[in-house]
Formats: C-alpha cells, sequence, structure tokens
C-alpha cells in the first residue's frame, strides 16, 4: 500500500487550517477536516469534520459530519452527525444536528432541531454571509458602539459582540 493510500484510509490525515490572525473572506469546501482559529466570512462545508477553536469566528454558516465549536459562531450549523458546544461556545443561528453535546456554559441562541429522525437541510451556500466585516473596514464604526464586527488587531470584549439576526423571532 503506498503513502497516498495509507493516508486516504485514515480521513483525519488532511485537515485544512485557518491560523489565529488570518482572515478570510469567502466559502470554503472541503473532503477532508477543517479547523478555524482565526476569522471566516463565508460558509464553511466539509465532508469531515469541522472544528472552531476558541479564537475562531465565523460569520457564516457551517456544515459537516462532526462539529465542535469553542469559539464563536454567526449562521447555521448543520451537523450530520455530532455537534459538540464547548464550554466557551456562542452560536447565533438556526442548529439542525442528529445528535449534540452542550458543555455548561455554552451559548445557543435559534431554533434547535436535534435527533435521529429530523431532516438535516443541505447548506444553500449561496445565501449571503451574515457577517460585515468587510464593510467595516472601509467605514469605521463609532467607538462606543456596540456591534457583531470583528476587525483584526482590534480588541473586543465579548460581551459586545452581538449576532445579525435583530429582532427576528424564531
Amino acid at each position: 500500500m503506498s503513502k497516498r493510500d495509507q493516508s486516504s484510509a485514515n480521513p483525519s490525515t488532511y485537515i485544512t487550517q485557518v491560523r489565529q490572525g488570518s482572515v478570510i473572506s469567502g466559502n470554503m469546501k472541503s473532503e477532508n477536516s477543517i479547523r478555524v482559529d482565526g476569522y471566516v466570512t463565508g460558509d464553511l462545508v466539509s465532508d469531515e469534520r469541522i472544528i472552531i477553536g476558541n479564537h475562531g469566528e465565523i460569520g457564516g454558516n457551517l456544515s459537516g459530519m462532526e462539529i465542535t465549536i469553542e469559539g464563536y459562531v454567526n449562521g447555521d450549523v448543520i451537523a450530520k452527525g455530532l455537534l459538540h458546544l464547548a464550554q466557551t461556545a456562542r452560536v447565533f443561528g438556526k442548529i439542525y444536528a442528529k445528535h449534540i453535546s452542550v458543555d455548561n456554559g455554552a451559548e445557543m441562541n435559534g431554533k434547535i432541531n436535534v435527533g435521529e429522525k429530523i431532516e438535516v437541510p443541505e447548506l444553500n451556500s449561496s445565501s449571503p454571509s451574515r457577517s460585515n466585516k468587510q464593510e467595516a473596514v472601509e467605514k469605521p464604526l463609532p467607538e462606543k458602539r456596540k456591534t457583531n464586527v470583528f476587525i483584526p488587531n482590534t480588541k473586543v470584549d465579548d460581551e459586545d459582540k452581538t449576532d445579525n439576526y435583530g429582532s427576528v423571532a424564531w
């Protein structure tokens, strides 16, 4: 068996990483796992796992077999298997999962559908991103205003982060 054949036998061998301090604008799709510790404005789709690290911030939807969230997500989350929300997780959006694990302290704001018999929708990646980070770079907001815009190299307290849903009723 060649090295390539051996590594394809273990699906977690290849991981796409977005490191802390990195900023990506646009949708990302991978047959392999994805780990994000930076900023992503756009949808993430993986045939395997998606991990949003402590410093990871997503302005878009997630879709994967297994999803672990330790950071901040402003978008819908679609887990075809297990969704794990760590103590530091903050999710604003609809959640669809076959199984869920939620640590004490995790925050969720949105409609939650969990169970073996629920219909897990396909991600419509043509939906617009829920983050307006690019606009904020072009037109800075006044300092006193609370916002959900994340600009690298700018300190933002977790308490100041809000969702983009406004007053939408679930």
